[in-house]
């Protein structure tokens, strides 16, 4: 783990000793550095179905319909549509203008009019009618000399990726809390069948110390403390059976469907559960799809600090225009009607009120913080990562250990239980072993529930499965 902190960190050096609004380094998959002329081709990995690691049916339904169903899900691909859609929107541009205006006008020409119309025998009238038919067909197109055009449609690329990215990212977000919920429920299936059992314990506690009572070998004490001690289980099966009933309509919303139409059947934690690796490769943090989201969003940023100095160069476009025009609507289409107009003009900026340079400088800015926000984000990614290990890590010593107290708790049950059956011991020592040896066995399920929730938050933060 402290070499995977030192590369990384290595990183994050490098890109805070670079310019503000400079290009992140992180590397691809191919372990490159990533640069904004890369970043508008590599295509982004497919989703990976890194649920299927725990071998569980259930869950692969589970995550399967979440994927399908999920309303928080559908928005992000909308917005991903939406992205496809502007990129179309911008690539548009490459193309002339051609538009079909076809229109009428009349109009009255006032006597006092300050151009005089001559007819025969020179005679001016005093009121002309002046009507107007025309069908042009107008052309435009502007030349991108400065590359303003193809940087606008690098930009529109490039957060589309970022879109992607971001869909990927809400995917992984709803498969591993999906996940999450579905290992928590069984952890609390496991715990209830462990408490079942501890009532059952509990219950032929209760008949043996009634039937020592009965014998007059015991007071009326060792019975009131046995039903006690079985209604605190129930009391525990019942917060149990709640909470299930909690994860459950949650796994509901989360699968999209409604609340109270999902019902899972009751099962425990497997037995095995997936071998983490105790390191992984430096890189493969860096698959992580808010990652690759942040990278596409420095790379549009760049870009369209490009496409801002753009705005004070020149602009050349050309238009013309062809068609007929006629003041009878009769001889509108005729060779005598015929008209064309062709012409190129050009756009240069004088003065603006520096509008333009501070939008070059609004655009370094925006450049800027998604290169701060990007190392942010690798920094969160690298915590989460050395978090998950550890977790593992020392999770497996504990298992190790509570083992051991299962173990031995088990026996003093047994041996206690035997004691007082006997009339060699106090029903408080027998008591008091069923309560450790209950608590231990509860800990036991935890502690493989928490493990199967560390597998998870690992998977989540590396992006994926830990096999490439």
């Amino acid at each position: 783990m402290k070499q995977f902190t030192g590369y990384i960190l290595a990183l994050l050096m490098a890109g805070w000793n670079a310019p503000a609004f400079a290009q992140s380094s992180a590397p691809d998959s191919g372990g490159k550095p990533f640069t904004t002329e890369r970043a508008g081709t590599d295509a982004l990995p497919a989703a990976d179905p890194w649920w299927t690691v725990f071998d569980d049916p259930l869950l692969d339904s589970l995550e399967q319909a979440g994927q399908q169903n999920n309303l928080d899900l559908q928005g992000v691909m909308s917005r991903v549509e939406e992205a496809r859609a502007r990129v179309k929107v911008a690539e548009s541009y490459w193309f002339p203008s051609i538009r079909l205006e076809p229109g009428l006008s009349t109009q009255s020409l006032a006597p006092n009019r300050p151009l005089a119309l001559q007819v025969q025998n020179e005679q001016q009238i005093a009121r002309f009618q002046l009507n107007t038919y025309q069908i042009p067909l107008t052309v435009s197109y502007e030349l991108d000399l400065w590359q303003r055009i193809r940087g606008q449609v690098k930009t529109t690329n490039l957060l589309r990726q970022s879109a992607e990215a971001e869909y990927l990212a809400a995917r992984l977000t709803i498969t591993s809390e999906i996940a999450r919920t579905y290992w928590l429920l069984r952890a609390t299936d496991t715990e209830r069948l462990v408490v079942r059992r501890g009532i059952g314990l509990r219950d032929s506690t209760l008949r043996i110390a009634q039937a020592r009572y009965q014998a007059g070998l015991v007071n009326e004490m060792d019975v009131q403390r046995a039903q006690t001690e079985l209604a605190n289980a129930r009391f525990q099966l019942q917060s149990l059976d709640r909470s299930r009933t909690e994860l459950e309509l949650s796994l509901a919303v989360l699968v999209g469907v409604p609340s109270g139409s999902l019902r899972v059947a009751e099962g425990p934690l497997p037995d095995d559960l997936p071998l983490v690796p105790t390191s992984l490769p430096t890189d493969l943090t860096f698959r992580r799809p808010d990652l690759l989201q942040s990278e596409r969003l420095v790379a549009a940023a760049n870009s369209q600090v490009k496409v801002s100095k753009t705005a004070l160069l020149p602009r050349l476009s050309v238009q013309g225009s062809a068609g007929f025009i006629s003041q009878d609507m009769g001889t509108l289409i005729s060779p005598e009607s015929g008209t064309y107009l062709a012409g190129a003009g050009i756009s240069i900026p004088i003065f603006e009120g520096r509008r333009n340079r501070n939008n070059i400088v609004v655009a370094q800015k925006q450049a800027q913080t998604a290169s701060l926000t990007y190392q942010q984000r690798l920094l969160t990614a690298t915590q989460e990562v050395e978090t998950a290990l550890a977790n593992l890590q020392i999770l497996s010593q504990q298992t190790a250990t509570q083992q051991q107290a299962l173990q031995s708790a088990q026996r003093t049950r047994r041996y206690a239980r035997e004691l007082y059956v006997k009339g060699l011991t106090s029903f408080l020592e027998a008591v008091d072993a069923e309560r450790t040896a209950l608590d231990s066995e509860r800990q036991a399920a935890n502690l493989k529930g928490q493990q199967a929730l560390y597998t998870v938050a690992l998977i989540k933060a590396i992006g994926g499965n830990w096999h490439r």
